[in-house]
């Protein structure tokens, strides 16, 4: 299993990377970033995806079509980027000309359009914006032939649903939004343990919080699983205990999932592997075990 992080919008050089490998007992093969399509100008991404792109350590490029900073309160609510929208034609030249840039770089580029479908939290989710799981799959697939007709075949698909569905309902279930499997080249599953942070104030083990989403996608595709994004606040628990259960349930219960990536950030928590000096040494004494 490989390791990847994380870390807003700092590109590590190879020097830092050492230096990450000394710190987690891990080498950083993946590293995660966003991009927001925002006003939809391509010379808005040119400087920064040559910036990205350059890393050397594998590039993960999640692509979020929605405007940040939001307009108002509720940044889900942007009618603009609805899936019906992205479907019809209105953001064509601007994909089309954002996979030409992709196209042109010599390497591998694993690309999430569109992650977390299955929440209610983006302007792309299934259940905001009039939006409906069909509307996804097709907003995937067009987006998809568009990257295809400019040639981009450097990129791996990554269809990303968080590990659990808001609402939980059957219409809204990670099995309404897949879009096949001749559309992905692999899944990313999302999850985080809130612990007491969240409105139900449970502590979820890694187990609790991956395995019934994990069951579902490795039931619907034979391709590569990976951890998308993970992370562990200290409220509600013990990090340090979350971090080595999680390492020993990865090697019997998730065989597939190949990569793990961790959102290491101070954000709505402090979700870092290295929020206390305690689940820092955990996940270091493991990382050299488990992360090859």
């Amino acid at each position: 299993m490989k390791f990847g992080i994380y870390r807003l919008n700092y590109l590590l050089n190879s020097i830092a990377l050492i230096d990450l490998k000394e710190e987690y007992g891990a080498e950083v093969s993946f590293l995660s970033f966003y991009r927001a399509w925002n006003h939809c100008n391509i010379e808005n991404d040119l400087s920064w995806l040559n910036w990205v792109l350059s890393s050397p350590s594998d590039v993960l490029l999640t692509w979020e079509p929605w405007l940040i900073p939001p307009a108002h309160h509720a940044p889900e609510i942007q009618p603009d980027f609805s899936l019906k929208n992205i479907t019809s034609g209105m953001y064509d030249t601007y994909i089309r000309a954002f996979a030409s840039i992709l196209a042109a770089f010599q390497r591998t580029i694993f690309l999430r359009p569109m992650h977390e479908m299955n929440g209610c939290w983006y302007p792309w989710c299934g259940t905001v914006n009039q939006n409906t799981p069909d509307d996804f799959i097709n907003a995937w697939r067009h987006i998809k032939k568009l990257f295809v007709e400019a040639d981009a075949s450097n990129i791996k698909w990554v269809w990303s649903p968080y590990t659990s569905s808001y609402p939980d309902n059957s219409e809204n279930g990670i099995c309404s939004y897949f879009p096949g499997d001749n559309q992905i080249d692999m899944i990313a599953l999302d999850g985080y343990n809130w612990g007491t942070l969240n409105e139900s104030g449970a502590w979820q083990s890694f187990l609790e919080l991956f395995g019934k989403g994990y069951d579902i996608v490795t039931s619907l595709s034979t391709k590569p699983v990976i951890i998308g994004e993970v992370g562990c606040t200290e409220f509600g628990g013990e990090k340090s205990k979350w971090i080595n259960n999680m390492f020993l349930i990865l090697s019997s219960k998730f065989s597939r999932i190949q990569i793990l990536i961790w959102f290491d950030i101070d954000k709505e928590c402090d979700w870092r592997i290295a929020s206390s000096d305690s689940a820092l040494d955990t996940f270091k004494k493991n990382a050299k075990i488990y992360f090859k």
